[in-house]
């Protein structure tokens, strides 16, 4: 996976959501996912994207998160993006609400796919002029348009690393 809009397809954007907590914004979004048949089994999935989260919440501050998984069941990688305008409480390392939430589904054996797809979504809300836009935009085309743009600015695969609890980060 080179591009990001490869994983992030216009109808996985979803703007506008409402949930009320962490699990409500996940089963939500796993459902939209399952609905396009690209999840076939919405709790194994959810257990999987929650186990990750008691390790520690992918709600990296600034308003994001980018929880994520791999786990059978799970067809091809896919990026489901839901902007929540209220915002919903993820548990955040910076303790505030979440509005922009990137849920990476991975089948098992798409490891290196999947670890540069987070890494690209990290990359893409590091940007203020980025995330910005995709608080502001008003069309699921207006995102999926700057998911491209991105993708012409960053072509080439992210250098990530491992720590030592084997997280991995990129620079």
């Amino acid at each position: 996976m080179k591009r990001l809009s490869d994983a992030l397809r216009k109808e996985f954007i979803h703007l506008g959501l409402i949930a009320r907590s962490r699990e409500e914004a996940l089963r939500e979004l796993i459902h939209r996912l399952s609905a396009a048949k690209v999840v076939t089994d919405e709790e194994t999935f959810f257990e999987a994207v929650m186990a990750r989260e008691q390790l520690q919440s992918t709600g990296i501050g600034g308003g994001v998160a980018i929880p994520h998984a791999r786990s059978k069941g799970i067809k091809r990688l896919t990026v489901v993006l839901g902007r929540y305008d209220r915002g919903v409480d993820f548990a955040a390392l910076d303790g505030k609400p979440v509005q922009l939430i990137f849920l990476v589904a991975a089948p098992q054996d798409a490891a290196g796919a999947y670890i540069q797809t987070v890494a690209k979504v990290a990359r893409l809300v590091k940007s203020r002029t980025h995330k910005g836009k995709l608080l502001e935009a008003k069309s699921s085309e207006e995102v999926a348009e700057l998911i491209s743009g991105f993708d012409r600015q960053f072509p080439r695969d992210i250098q990530v690393k491992r720590t030592k609890d084997g997280r991995v980060i990129h620079p």
